[in-house]
Parts: C-alpha cells; sequence; structure tokens
C-alpha cells in the first residue's frame, strides 16, 4: 500500500528526532481526565499528565493499534536491560493491558532508565515509571511509529489516528487545523445528488493545494505560503478558485424568498494574493426558461464547479428556479475586468433539467469549456455540453408509468465523478449499475471512465476504447400510460471495478500528468474504506483499485495533483487535514 499522512507541501517532513530525557528528580504525575479517542473509538487508559504532557504505557498503545496500520510488538530483551519495539507486527497481549488505575489522581513519578530500541535501532523517549510501570510521552510514540496525535481543547479529548500519520504540533506550513466548525467531508454512502463541499480545494499558483473554509462569519483561505481571512458576502458558499496570478474568486449566493425574478441571488467576488477585495458581480441566474426559469435557490440540490480559460471564469451550479422546478445554470466573468460572460442568446447557456451534480473544465485543446452535468429528467443521463451542443454520454434506466413519481425520477442509480483533461482527450468518471434496465435497480453501483474527443459529434467514433453498453429506458418521467421503452446505446464505457457486493461511492477524478488518477469510498453492508486508482491517459488500468483504509476524503471535491501526488483537504469532526498519496 502506498504511504499517504497528513503532509507538508513544502517538503517532507524532517526525520525522526527524539527528546532525551530531561528530569532527574521526582515530579507529580496527575490521572488524566481527557476522553481518549483511537480510531475514532474511545478506550479507557490507565494514563497520566506530567508537566503538561500525557504519557500512557507501551503496552497499552501497542494493545489498541494492534490489527491497524501501525501496529507494533514490544518486548524485552534481558540482556540489554531494554525494551525493544517491533514496528508492522502484531502486538502479544500479556494480560495486564488497558487496566484502568484511576483510584487515585495523583502519583509520584520517577525518570525510567530503561533504554529503547525500536527496529534493532537505539531510540530516546521521554518515559516516567509510576508504581514500577514505565509511561511515555504519547506525542513522542506518534512520532517515532507515525501514527497521528490530536488534542480538541474544546472537548477536552485526544484523538489517536493510525491511518494518518504524525505532525509536530508546532510543525509550520500546513498543520492541522484544530476547531473549525466544518462539517465533514467524507460521505460514505451512494446518494442521488452532489453537494457542496464545506471545504473547498483548489491548485494555488506553482505552490500547490489550497483550501477554504467558513468559520464564525470569516472565509478563511490557507495556501501554502499564507492564511487569509475574508468577511462572507453571502450567506452559501458555492466554490473557490485561484488564477495564475494568484488571485482568489469565491463564487457564494443569497436565496430569494420573494418572487422578484430580477433579484441578484449568484455572485462572483475577486480578491488579490493578498485577500484584497477587487470587485463582486451579482446574477439573476437566466436560462432558457424565462424569468421563472432564473435563480432563487443556488446550489439547491447540486453541487458548484468553476474553472478558468481563455481570461474567462466559468461557474456550472446547481439551482432552484422561481418556477419550483431544479436546474444546472452557468454564469461566467472576465477576469481582468468581472464584467460579465455575455451569452449569444439564452439558448447557449447549458441547461440541464433537474441537475443534481455539476463539472466544468477548460479544453486548451479546442479553446472552450466542457461542462458534464448529471440529469435525470430531459435528458436523462450524463450530459455533456460544449460548443457543439449537448451530448447525452450516459443514460440512466427510467421504468414505464413513472408519472412524475420523484422518488422514481431522482433515482438515477448513478453518480457522477466529474472531468478531467487529458492528453487523449475529455476524461469523463463516474459510477453506476451497469444495466439499463429493471435490473439496475438492484446492481451494485460500479466505477467507470469514458474517454471523448470533444470535436466530434455523439457517435461511437468519438469515444477511445471502452465497450457498448445498451438496453431499454423511458425517457417520459410523466408516463401513466404504459409507454413501450425505447432502445439506448453508450459508447466508450471502460469498467475499471466488478463489485457484486459494494457500492462505489462518490468517485472523484483530476489529471494527473500524463495520467488520471481516481479517488472514492467503497461501502459494503456499512463498511466504508477508500480507495484509489491510476490511469493512463487513454483509460488503462495503471494502479488498481487500492484500499487507503479508512482514511477520511473530500468527497465532493476533485483533488489536486502536484509535483507526483495528489493531495485533498478533509474535514472530520471539525478538524481539517491536508493529505497527500504519491501516484
Amino acid at each position: 500500500m502506498k504511504k499517504f499522512s497528513v503532509v507538508l507541501i513544502t517538503g517532507v517532513l524532517a526525520a525522526v528526532c527524539f527528546c532525551p530525557l530531561s528530569h532527574a528528580e521526582e515530579t507529580t504525575a496527575e490521572v488524566i481526565h481527557s476522553t481518549v479517542y483511537v480510531n475514532d473509538m474511545p478506550k479507557y487508559f490507565d494514563a497520566y499528565n506530567i508537566d503538561g504532557n500525557n504519557y500512557f504505557k507501551l503496552r497499552d498503545i501497542a494493545y489498541v493499534v494492534s490489527s491497524s496500520e501501525k501496529q507494533f510488538e514490544v518486548t524485552w530483551n534481558a540482556d540489554k536491560n531494554a525494551v525493544e519495539i517491533i514496528s508492522g507486527k502484531p502486538y502479544t497481549a500479556v494480560g495486564d493491558e488497558m487496566q484502568s488505575g484511576y483510584f487515585s489522581s495523583r502519583k509520584t513519578a520517577v525518570p525510567a532508565s530503561s533504554e529503547v530500541y525500536l527496529d534493532n535501532r537505539k531510540v530516546s523517549l521521554t518515559a516516567y515509571n509510576i508504581d514500577g510501570n514505565n509511561y511515555f510521552k504519547l506525542r513522542d510514540l506518534g512520532e517515532a511509529l507515525d501514527f497521528s496525535v490530536e488534542w480538541n481543547g474544546k472537548i477536552n479529548a485526544i484523538y489517536i489516528a493510525t491511518m494518518y500519520g504524525y505532525v509536530p504540533a508546532d510543525e509550520s506550513g500546513y498543520e492541522l487545523m484544530r476547531d473549525t466548525g466544518a462539517a465533514d467531508t467524507n460521505i460514505t454512502y451512494a446518494g442521488n445528488y452532489g453537494c457542496v463541499s464545506p471545504v473547498q480545494q483548489f491548485l494555488y499558483t506553482d505552490e500547490g493545494l489550497a483550501y477554504a473554509y467558513e468559520k464564525d462569519g470569516m472565509l478563511e483561505i490557507v495556501t501554502p505560503s499564507k492564511s487569509l481571512s475574508v468577511k462572507m458576502l453571502h450567506s452559501k458558499l458555492g466554490d473557490v478558485i485561484s488564477d495564475d496570478d494568484g488571485n482568489f474568486y469565491v463564487v457564494w449566493g443569497d436565496g430569494n424568498k420573494s418572487d422578484n425574478t430580477d433579484t441578484e441571488t449568484i455572485f462572483i467576488s475577486k480578491y488579490s494574493a493578498a485577500g484584497k477585495p477587487q470587485k463582486t458581480v451579482g446574477f439573476i441566474g437566466k436560462s432558457v426558461m424565462g424569468d421563472d426559469g432564473n435563480t432563487k435557490i443556488p446550489f439547491d440540490a447540486g453541487s458548484c464547479s468553476s474553472a478558468i480559460g481563455d481570461g474567462r471564469l466559468m461557474v456550472n451550479y446547481a439551482r432552484t428556479m422561481y418556477s419550483g422546478h431544479q436546474s444546472n445554470n452557468v454564469i461566467g466573468v472576465n477576469i481582468s475586468d468581472m464584467s460579465p460572460v455575455k451569452w449569444q442568446n439564452e439558448w447557449n447557456i447549458p441547461y440541464t433539467s433537474h441537475s443534481f451534480n455539476q463539472s466544468v473544465i477548460w479544453d486548451d485543446d479546442t479553446d472552450q469549456f466542457v461542462y458534464a452535468d448529471q440529469g435525470d429528467a430531459y435528458d436523462r443521463g450524463f450530459i455533456i455540453t460544449d460548443d457543439s451542443g449537448e451530448k447525452n454520454i450516459f443514460h440512466f434506466y427510467l421504468q414505464a408509468n413513472a408519472d412524475y413519481n420523484m422518488y422514481i425520477v431522482n433515482t438515477t442509480f448513478a453518480q457522477m465523478g466529474g472531468l478531467a483533461k487529458t492528453d487523449s482527450g475529455i476524461a469523463f468518471v463516474g459510477a453506476s449499475a451497469k444495466s439499463i434496465s429493471e435490473s439496475a435497480k438492484s446492481e451494485p453501483q460500479n466505477l467507470f471512465i469514458q474517454i471523448f474527443d470533444p470535436k466530434k459529434k455523439l457517435s461511437e467514433s468519438m469515444f477511445i476504447g471502452g465497450e457498448k453498453r445498451s438496453g431499454a429506458t423511458s425517457f417520459d418521467i410523466n408516463d401513466n400510460q404504459n409507454k413501450p421503452l425505447k432502445n439506448v446505446t453508450d459508447y466508450g464505457v471502460h469498467w475499471l471495478t466488478d463489485y457484486t457486493d459494494k457500492n462505489v461511492v462518490y468517485p472523484r477524478v483530476v489529471s494527473a500528468g500524463d495520467r488520471i488518477a481516481v479517488m472514492w469510498n467503497e461501502n459494503s453492508d456499512g463498511a466504508v474504506s477508500a480507495h484509489y486508482m491510476v490511469l493512463s491517459d487513454s483509460g488503462e488500468i495503471i494502479t488498481p483499485a487500492t484500499s487507503i483504509g479508512s482514511i477520511s476524503l473530500n468527497s465532493a471535491e476533485p483533488p489536486v495533483y502536484y509535483d507526483g501526488k495528489i493531495y485533498w483537504a478533509s474535514a472530520d469532526n471539525g478538524i481539517i487535514r491536508v493529505l497527500s498519496l504519491e501516484i
């Protein structure tokens, strides 16, 4: 399995070094009263605080992390008068682990004298002897064995996590963000709708991953070199990206409680690289549907995706219209002066009825923006829109006699992963039932990719490799006459997984140089694990589906590729971590 951890973009974490013992006399040890979580499960330790640091029995830690990514064995070497730690080996219990000693809140501690060897290498770990047992500084153990140690003062809790690597508490550059209040970013179920992530992430100039989140009425923006705070101008955050000069662009909006269709409800703001406001432009969100088709509630029942190309920033977002119906809409600005992009007419604005997930990228080969939508009505399928018009590249099954039953109509048996530019064309990634028939209702959703030439019209020749996917479906969500189903065929489908007992959940895709990287969760009877895969630019599998354990993903945002790694920022229990995976 590839190594992944909380990381610094500016460099690899320093080599492990340990604090030598500095105490020579007795000191007081206070029983800790914090809740201790090990991989999010509460555990009850006999542990003490000494001079502001927490100390745990080595065997207790070995016991609770055994069978994890960071398991280790503990033995006693009488010849060396030393403790030996063997990383990666299952722990052998001796029977007295995890016995609580909370009957006394204060005890005397003296420096421990035994030597410690880690994988036959002598190391110095701060340790004290209390009542004949040795207690080791928890952060020293985390650093030595590369597991995460976190403190949440808001709820008086200690977190030990074996799926994350150790980061020193005072490490410069990227660091663990505590008590951000950000909602969890990890989606663990196969749903029908996209959403706006509570943690936005994007590539920032030549530095790497940047991310943004809302806290206490401010938008906090973190790059590898700086942190900025800007006032939330509107209540709903849609997207945050930057241009090559380091300027930031924020898409946000407000729901309109009135029926005034000329009210601006969605906005694009520009900020300098230093976070200074430049200009904000508002939109009413026009569409081909007329005034009733203007945007009343932005980002409703879907996502928001932005891209920059040819001096323009274009935004593909979900919204509820004044008619009460839902669709996507596209707005844009010329980034030099923030003037709105003007369409030749409203029929040119990309529009998909009931679009519950959105994506957009700039294709510098064809000098055009390419949009993707997950539509469940007109059209029903994964819809690609570019300068040549709409293309339904992947169909969703709809039974006859749907009779406008939204439970039936909204269920698409598919999830959108998004678009990525490759040397071979445009890659579209998603997850879906394999059949276009009644079988789709009971089939697991598997991962697939289609790679196409956007210059071509919809046909088999538009796609690179893959196979046909044929079936029959209704095209009428209002049908109550049991109308015959119509035959359909999708082309160029590369199935990347073949699961029969679990679902692929919310795949995310990013172009990775001359390759394509995909990340997703798998859900098998409630057991969730994160996975990744690496493909060639034409869809061949280079690295097959590989588990990265219970790591938390950012399920509603594509990861960022930078300098041979993919990066993402995930929030879990209000704590944001920056993680990377070398591919």
